[in-house]
């Protein structure tokens, strides 16, 4: 049995909610950012979500302080606050991501088994 790409977005998707409590844009924010070579900035996902620059800010919070990016101080040549730059570590996302699938299944076994 193959499961098309389209399916494995919507799998993926539907785990990253249910695993990380994300919503859609959340998801779509990380989605962008694990694609992303260099990482992203609030206004790269600002303007790529639609979004306002707030409303973004709160969303990579909440995927950062989930552990799913990480950030670095970017290069801010204007002087002001320093801009970081959102990033997912591609050595460690996999087995974090593997992990949680794993206890997710453990917890969902355990709860078919109790309902004898």
């Amino acid at each position: 049995m193959s499961i098309e790409i389209t399916e494995k977005s919507v799998i993926f998707k539907r785990f990253l909610a249910v695993a990380y409590g994300l919503s859609e844009a959340e998801i779509e924010a990380f989605l962008k950012i694990i694609e992303s070579k260099e990482g992203k900035n609030v206004d790269a996902i600002s303007n790529e979500l639609g979004i306002s620059k707030s409303r973004a800010s709160l969303i990579l919070k909440k995927l950062s302080d989930v552990g799913l990016i990480e950030k670095e101080k970017g290069g801010n040549t204007k002087g002001g606050r320093p801009k970081f730059i959102y990033y997912v570590n591609k050595n460690d996302i996999k087995t974090k991501l593997e992990k949680k699938a794993n206890e997710l299944c453990e917890e969902l076994r355990q709860l078919i088994t109790s309902l004898d």
